[in-house]
């Protein structure tokens, strides 16, 4: 009760503005094109990234061979 006014419970804040349907359909495919491109971008990072270590993992290999093969076994 506030200066002799009773206050009906209810929600806080404003109103959501009506927003049109077609606009907010239009929004959400927009961002799950945005989404499916971020992803696309994402996994050819992550393939570029294990393909250069995979070919450092072979390079390393080859290297070891070399040595195993140059050292003199007593």
């Amino acid at each position: 009760m506030v200066a002799g006014k009773v206050k009906k419970p209810g929600k806080r804040g404003r109103k959501p503005a009506k927003i049109d349907l077609k606009a907010k359909l239009e929004r959400s495919r927009q961002s799950a094109r945005e989404c499916r491109a971020r992803k696309k971008l994402r996994y050819q990072y992550l393939e570029e990234l294990v393909s250069s270590k995979e070919r450092a993992i072979c390079a390393l290999r080859e290297e070891l061979e070399m040595v195993r093969f140059d050292v003199p076994r007593f």
